[in-house]
């Protein structure tokens, strides 16, 4: 008895180390497996091997692994929901002690729900463990983000394109067409000629769908572009040559592990569809299999291709490269790396052009919202130069991934990808526009600030900066109103008011460097003329005993001077007096000398400047009369004396006739 019972003790204890033994085997077969798969890209295949092998492993370091490695897997799916579950294992096993970047991934997913206070949390985290660098570059660009979604907009409206989006990925648009009115897309719906599941995604294989926009805006119902270019592998990724002849476009093949490389592929356009697609080499893939090339983009002009790489000497992650085609040996020449203006320690991808050969792309290295942002690089004098990165405005950019964009021509409208909240499935499409700015102007016209009594019969003329001279007249109310279409954007304004028997004014205004819709309101007051009468007129003074235009901290009487010349260009018909005046200091008839230069130096200024000399008259008046009489200048404060003997010591205007007729030249 006890013999048989030592001997099912034994068997027992053996069986139980053998499985034990089994079961460890299996964890760690299955988490190489995993390291394989991920190593490889495929994700989806890996994460599933990954949370199997968690639930095996006993090694609390190898578990910690996996269950990174898993959320890194969701994360790169997208699949945000699992990647923090995981995420939150792993940081329960310890793993940030051997691994901090765990935080930063952790924030960066948070930043892409928009939940930046928290995101900054997780940041702060790597900053003391990992790179304080990069932390600090991460919590700025979370305020930033914080600070540009909670502010009003730009004028962009982003709207999603329903009819063309599906449950699954949607991205990268280009126009097939030079009337914008054809679109080719990558996608993994369901529709795709990829038979089979992507191990990457775990969705169907990426093919190219096409559709057309009626003449109400519709677009129809995608389709794939055709067996020459949609096969068992991914594409995605397409542009055109300037004449629409010829089609490029990615492919990534995969054939296991000794093959995971994506090159660019051409095809001719033969009418509606396409020849049989060649590959165009930039590496030599019988020394390279795992190099990724794609994303190609041609600039306006068909001489350059530019496209994204992780091709050797580049600045880390995937670069924008560019290539030049040789027409005399028709071929694409050997790639150069568009450089560290451009090109981040991440990963620069989706470059397009614009029509006046602007490039387009999407980066995780330039700042941004989060994610890839999309950002422009205005070109400059040479060839592939750019000028310094911009990032594209929220709500063209989000927190989240945005790119491959593609604009309509020069117009501010066009499509481009997102994996954004609210979105139909991992990434979708979405439209863009800028609604033009609507500018109105009004213009009251009143005799003066006092009694505002309306002018009606005032003729008002408007010439723009582009050529355009139109007059309109006030109405019974003394109003003239310019609506939405009659006053345009990025230009300026000349306004002249008139009316006879009136002091004619003029204004400007502009809408350059306008970025909103703005109305005009303004209001204008134009004297009827009283002869005799002194006019108020910006001061004009002289310092004692001097027949100089004063020139101060305070007064500057030549600008003042300009006014009056103004006032007689506007005004062709008005003859007027100057009168100028001294302080009572000094003999009455040196003051009266004195006062009779003064107003000669302003008859000469005016005449300086092209008035003639018979439509200005100087008369000096000397100390006969005192703004300021010596009583009230002598109940002032001492400080204050000397300003108030300097305001009797100006030159004032009457209007003496308004009949004169320019002398033709």
């Amino acid at each position: 008895m006890h013999n048989n019972l030592q001997a099912i003790l034994t068997r027992t204890t053996v069986s139980f180390l053998l499985v034990l033994g089994a079961t460890g085997a299996l964890a760690q077969e299955l988490q190489e497996e995993a390291d394989n798969l991920f190593d490889r890209r495929a994700y989806f295949e890996a994460s599933s091997d990954y949370v199997a092998a968690y639930a095996k492993e006993k090694n609390l370091d190898s578990r910690a692994h996996c269950a990174f490695r898993a959320g890194e897997c969701f994360r790169l799916l997208h699949n945000n929901d699992e990647a923090l579950e995981w995420y939150d294992k792993a940081l329960g096993l310890r793993y940030a002690s051997t691994n901090p970047k765990i935080y930063l991934l952790y924030g960066d997913i948070l930043r892409d729900r928009e939940n930046f206070s928290d995101a900054m949390k997780w940041y702060e985290k790597y900053g003391a463990d990992g790179d304080r660098t990069v932390a600090d570059d991460r919590i700025e660009a979370a305020e930033i983000a914080a600070l540009s979604i909670d502010e009003p907009p730009s004028r962009y409206i982003v709207e999603p394109l329903y009819t063309l989006n599906s449950p699954s990925y949607d991205f990268a648009p280009m126009y097939s067409s030079k009337k914008n009115n054809t679109l080719i897309f990558a996608s993994s719906r369901e529709s795709s000629a990829g038979s089979g599941e992507d191990p990457i995604t775990g969705e169907a294989f990426m093919d190219l769908f096409t559709t057309t926009r009626d003449n109400k805006g519709k677009w129809s119902e995608p389709e794939p572009l055709g067996n020459t270019i949609c096969t068992e592998s991914n594409e995605g990724s397409v542009a055109f040559d300037k004449k629409y002849k010829t089609i490029y476009f990615t492919r990534c093949v995969d054939e296991g592990a000794s093959n995971l490389a994506c090159d660019i592929y051409y095809a001719p356009v033969v009418g509606n569809s396409y020849g049989a697609s060649q590959p165009l080499y930039f590496v030599n893939r019988d020394e390279d299999d795992t190099t990724q090339i794609g994303h190609p983009a041609i600039s306006p002009d068909g001489n350059y291709m530019v496209f994204s790489s992780d091709l050797a000497g580049g600045n880390g992650g995937k670069d924008l490269w560019f290539s030049q085609y040789d027409n005399n040996s028709d071929s694409w020449g050997s790639p150069s790396n568009l450089g560290s203006s451009i090109n981040t320690p991440y990963d620069e991808m989706f470059p397009t052009f614009r029509k006046d050969g602007s490039l387009y792309f999407s980066s995780n290295g330039h700042g941004g919202l989060g994610g890839f942002d999309i950002c422009v690089a205005s070109v400059r004098e040479g060839e592939m130069a750019f000028a310094q990165v911009e990032l594209l405005p929220y709500p063209l950019n989000s927190a989240s991934d945005d790119l491959g964009i593609v604009f309509e021509g020069m117009d501010n409208s066009g499509i481009f990808s997102s994996n954004r909240k609210g979105g139909k499935g991992q990434d979708d499409l979405y439209s863009f526009r800028m609604p033009p700015m609507e500018f109105s102007y009004i213009a009251y016209v009143y005799d003066d600030e006092t009694t505002m009594i309306p002018i009606t019969e005032a003729v008002i003329t408007i010439e723009s900066s582009d050529g355009e001279l139109n007059t309109y007249t006030t109405d019974i109310n003394g109003i003239v109103e310019l609506s939405d279409g009659q006053i345009g954007e990025d230009i300026s304004y000349e306004v002249d008011i008139a009316k006879d028997g009136f002091i004619s004014k003029g204004d400007r205004f502009s809408t350059i460097g306008l970025t909103e819709s703005t109305k005009f309101i303004m209001e204008y007051f134009i004297e009827e003329i009283e002869l005799e009468k002194e006019y108020d007129m910006p001061l004009v003074l002289y310092p004692l005993a001097s027949a100089d235009l004063l020139i101060n901290d305070e007064v500057n009487s030549a600008d003042s001077l300009n006014y009056l010349v103004d006032l007689l260009t506007r005004n062709e018909n008005l003859v007027i007096q100057l009168e100028s005046h001294t302080d009572s200091r000094g003999t009455s008839s040196s003051n009266l000398q004195l006062s009779q230069r003064r107003a000669e130096t302003c008859v000469n200024f005016l005449v300086g400047k092209g008035i003639s000399a018979d439509r200005v008259v100087a008369v000096g008046h000397g100390e006969e009369i005192l703004k300021i009489t010596d009583e009230q200048i002598a109940s002032l404060p001492e400080e204050e004396r000397e300003a108030a003997h300097g305001e009797n010591r100006r030159t004032v205007f009457k209007i003496i006739r308004f009949d004169y007729v320019p002398t033709e030249e």
